[in-house]
């Protein structure tokens, strides 16, 4: 062995100790730790016995909460983390960029770096961001746990600023690393973020595979812990597979973010149903602000294309009610999951407020999309199939639960 594991004590060498009972149970502790980390990487061949210390200590889950740190780690890095756990971004940047100035070369500075990114992230602010996820994908090949957790987050930055050709190519190398990942990262957030990035380039096909994909992993994994089992990576992981970075929606790009929010949106409201924080709260500012994003594009309507002025506008008028009978579609699919009369008769136990908020903003967006409906109607002729003129509501919507066929 080497490294973290050059550890060779001789038969002599312990006989020859006379340092006291203390010292000869210190060394019996660190031979039986390596003669148990060496039994372990011959049953495990892929794993080196540096993966495998690695993964005992901690030192390869950057997601890793402060209580739950092993001792080894620097106190200024355990206060940093949990600096980063409580949401205060701007703090956190500081205590990671003053760790790693401080001690630029520990087992930790890659999970720092990694944390620093997650910082920026919080702050939204992306080059940052997606800088530090780089930095760390590119140094971190024998680290390939990190290095697909790195990947997964700088995908997110990369979507943020823009950059959707490289998104998708991220995510398909960190879906190359997914052997490595957290189970629930592998199989149920990683495919809902392909599946996203899939829709985002228009198809359609493998968007809808790797969302069902997703969603069948998760009521797996779901299924698996029980009922009254929550762990506390399933409220992140929840907001996670419904996350988007809210960037302003086009009138041309608006299918293409309405379908990942139309499969992922129950991730969300579930997140906010569990009540923890900071996802339950993230999970509702979110889902209010794609819907506001998609309700506002469908006002925010181009110069007509068409040569004649009127002939130009009555097409806008069919496509800007088709867009709001959509909307309101995939906003009744959401309705349809929220108890709004039991919320607001207080039969349900434990009312989470941003469940509450949800709804209540869900009630004055269905307002907003009724009162634009009926205004803005065109004659029954120009309507597509299957659509009727009060309220847009197609027949065929039916409200989605993942992991049911």
């Amino acid at each position: 062995m080497s490294g973290l594991l050059n550890i060779r004590i001789s038969s002599r060498q312990l006989a020859a100790d006379s340092g006291g009972p203390a010292r000869r149970l210190r060394v019996l502790g660190l031979v039986g730790l390596a003669l148990c980390i060496s039994t372990a990487c011959s049953l495990m061949p892929g794993k080196s016995a540096v993966s495998i210390a690695r993964s005992l200590i901690g030192l390869d889950d950057p997601y890793t909460a402060s209580a739950r740190l092993p001792r080894e780690a620097p106190a200024a890095y355990r206060q940093a983390v949990a600096t980063l756990d409580r949401g205060e971004f701007a703090k956190a940047v500081e205590d990671f960029s003053k760790f790693l100035t401080d001690q630029p070369t520990t087992p930790w500075t890659l999970s720092a770096i990694f944390n620093l990114g997650r910082a920026h992230e919080g702050l939204r602010q992306w080059p940052e961001a997606e800088a530090r996820f780089r930095n760390v994908a590119e140094i971190s090949s024998d680290r390939p746990r990190l290095q697909g957790l790195s990947l997964l987050r700088r995908a997110i930055a990369l979507e943020a600023l823009g950059e959707e050709d490289l998104v998708l190519a991220t995510l398909k190398d960190a879906e190359a690393r997914s052997a490595q990942l957290p189970r629930e990262v592998a199989e149920a957030e990683l495919p809902a973020r392909l599946a996203a990035a899939y829709a985002s380039a228009g198809n359609f096909g493998e968007a809808d595979r790797y969302f069902s994909k997703s969603e069948k992993s998760l009521a797996r994994l779901r299924a698996e812990l029980g009922k009254n089992v929550r762990p506390e990576w399933l409220p992140r992981i929840l907001y996670s597979m419904g996350h988007r970075p809210q960037t302003p929606v086009s009138w041309s790009r608006f299918e293409e973010h309405l379908r990942p929010l139309e499969r992922s949106q129950i991730h969300l409201l579930q997140a906010a149903e569990y009540g923890v924080e900071p996802w339950a709260s993230l999970a509702a500012e979110e889902l209010m602000s794609a819907y506001q994003s998609l309700r506002q594009s469908i006002d925010a309507l181009p110069a007509p294309a068409s040569a004649e002025l009127v002939v130009g506008l009555r097409e806008q008028q069919v496509e800007r009610w088709r867009r709001l009978s959509r909307l309101n579609d995939v906003a009744s699919q959401l309705r349809s999951l929220i108890l709004v009369d039991d919320l607001q008769a207080g039969t349900v136990r434990e009312v989470r407020e941003p469940v509450l908020k949800i709804a209540q903003f869900m009630d004055q967006l269905d307002e907003s999309i009724q009162s634009a409906v009926m205004l803005d109607q065109p004659p029954l002729e120009m309507r597509a199939p299957g659509q009727r003129g009060s309220g847009g509501r197609s027949l065929e919507a039916q409200p989605a639960f993942p992991g049911e066929e």
